[in-house]
């Protein structure tokens, strides 16, 4: 794993401190409900999710963070390491396999434009089934059950908020705002390092190809608040072109948004002149959770 995307796991780690103090009672689990650390196999439908949950050592029930991973064949343990410094926050990590990738069944397919108003849901639909699992579990507050979509993983998380009642808000990072077919579009046309972030965004509106899996129809029926973060020089998701449309959504729908920018950040967080994260990363999404978590 390279160094970028081990700063960019350890900014979730950072992000759910914040989760820690905000412990509540929850239900009285039937003594059958599965309890304890480890790895779980989930089934939904005709597949087996494979995942590990990772727990602290203070007395529980805990919040708990399901990671949502973007694109590639990584399995969980390319997440897991997290864990080192949630765990002694208080706050449990639940990590897992894609379909198709390392102990999880069925199939593995990249998501394209042709695949993805099928892959996109179908990947929702495995994260459901983590949610209600999770929601049973002994150990954890069924009522502090958040999740963290990156990169692909932003078209993910409001699907499955969406079709859950036991959702308290997502975050979304780098991702989530524009169709398929927009974001592949960008991508490529980041390929030629000669164009700027703003050549790159206007270039857009020459789009006219399909849009494959478009997230829109989500946004507009999320009920629990979103915080998207994003960074101004990211040459892989179209940043700019996501948060008009985000904006669009939350105006005409007063929708719970809320939208971080960090300007010289690329896909993986990182400030482009610095190599480092920005100073008020952090303390912007602390206030964002404390705001949500104090209702």
């Amino acid at each position: 794993m390279n160094a970028q995307k081990i700063l960019s796991r350890l900014a979730l780690v950072y992000t759910l401190l914040i989760f820690a103090a905000c412990k509540e009672d929850s239900p009285t689990p039937p003594d059958e409900a599965p309890k304890g650390a480890g790895d779980f196999s989930i089934p939904n439908g005709n597949v087996t999710i494979a995942g590990t949950l990772d727990l602290p050592s203070t007395p529980g029930p805990y919040p708990v963070m399901v990671f949502i991973p973007g694109s590639g064949t990584e399995t969980r343990e390319a997440d897991r390491p997290v864990r080192e410094v949630l765990l002694p926050q208080g706050v449990a990590l639940f990590t897992y396999d894609k379909r198709g990738l390392g102990q999880s069944t069925g199939a593995y397919q990249n998501v394209n434009l042709q695949n993805s108003a099928q892959l996109i849901p179908e990947r929702a639909s495995d994260v459901l089934a983590i949610v209600n699992f999770l929601a049973t579990h002994q150990d954890i507050n069924p009522k502090q059950i958040f999740l963290w979509g990156t990169s692909q993983g932003g078209w993910v998380a409001p699907l499955v908020a969406n079709q859950s009642d036991k959702v308290t808000f997502i975050i979304c990072v780098n991702g989530g705002g524009s169709s398929v077919g927009i974001e592949g579009y960008y991508d490529d046309l980041a390929d030629n390092a000669s164009l700027t972030i703003e050549q790159l965004t206007a270039m857009l509106a020459n789009y006219t190809g399909a849009h494959g899996y478009d997230p829109a129809a989500a946004l507009q029926a999320l009920n629990v608040p979103a915080l998207l973060v994003y960074g101004g020089m990211d040459r892989s998701n179209p940043t700019f072109y996501d948060i008009a449309q985000i904006e669009k959504i939350k105006q005409e729908r007063s929708k719970d948004f809320t939208v971080l920018l960090f300007p010289n950040m690329n896909h993986d967080l990182i400030d482009v002149t610095t190599g480092q994260f920005d100073p008020q990363f952090f303390p912007q999404i602390f206030a964002w959770g404390q705001s949500k978590l104090g209702k």
